[in-house]
């Protein structure tokens, strides 16, 4: 995969958006104090080696981010920076606290977004429908969403409308899987916290109408390929270590 720098965003403006679910969390408003800015967070005290067979990933010298209230925390390579954002709303407003974070490889890349307030929902029209194809899926131990929901670190290929696909890999739910031949406009990688909805993956919401050349591929093969790569690996050893309360 010929991953190119591009901006990060946390929430996507398109006409059309797939799966109707609206959450109860919002973001905050524009004039709300930013509080915090953090890119190199404490290494975790209790970090312990945790290596897979399969990847040879070792994470004994992994730092560790938590979301303001600790709804969200996960960990990620010394050598990636975090930079983060806690953004308070007004008293009037709930006084709750909103945590995004953006995570950057060391080739600059910003391939990983977290965010402990999402809002989604709409539906798409028939203009709009192409390809979902689940390359790979594995429980997640985080909250659901729902209660019947049961999450997954799903990695996934969306079709586009210059028939090519964009590939995208992060925690959503098993009951939001397509089945073979499904087709859709978009993806969310949303799961849930004791404070609401949360996300974390290479996007919050996949387009198949949006121009996302970091993570555009032009087959199939060129997916799985790149789940072939220490990169990939690192994303998946990330996407383990996230824990919600």
């Amino acid at each position: 995969m010929d991953h190119r720098p591009y901006p990060m965003r946390t929430a996507l403006a398109v006409a059309a958006l797939a799966v109707p679910l609206v959450l109860a969390a919002c973001a905050p408003a524009a004039d709300d104090e930013v509080v915090g800015d953090s890119s190199q967070p404490s290494p975790s005290s209790s970090a312990e080696p945790t290596p897979t067979a399969a990847e040879g990933i070792d994470t004994s010298d992994w730092l560790e981010y938590s979301t303001h209230d600790g709804d969200m925390t996960y960990r990620y390579p010394a050598d990636w920076t975090l930079t983060s954002e806690s953004v308070e709303s007004p008293a009037d407003a709930g006084g709750r606290w909103f945590d995004s974070a953006i995570l950057t490889a060391p080739n600059g890349q910003q391939l990983l977004q977290s965010s402990d307030y999402v809002d989604i929902g709409g539906a798409c029209g028939e203009d709009y429908q192409f390809p979902v194809e689940v390359l790979a899926s594995e429980p997640a131990d985080v909250q659901a969403l729902g209660a019947e929901e049961t999450p997954q670190i799903t990695t996934v290929a969306l079709g586009t409308d210059d028939e090519r696909w964009t590939f995208g890999v992060g925690i959503t739910s098993v009951d939001r899987l397509p089945e073979a031949g499904a087709t859709g406009c978009s993806w969310y990688f949303v799961h849930g916290s004791s404070d609401g909805g949360v996300s974390i993956g290479t996007h919050f919401m996949m387009a198949s109408i949006e121009d996302d050349p970091l993570w555009t591929v032009d087959s199939l093969d060129d997916a799985t390929a790149y789940m072939e790569t220490d990169e990939y690996a690192t994303i998946l050893e990330i996407l383990r270590s996230v824990r919600t309360s």
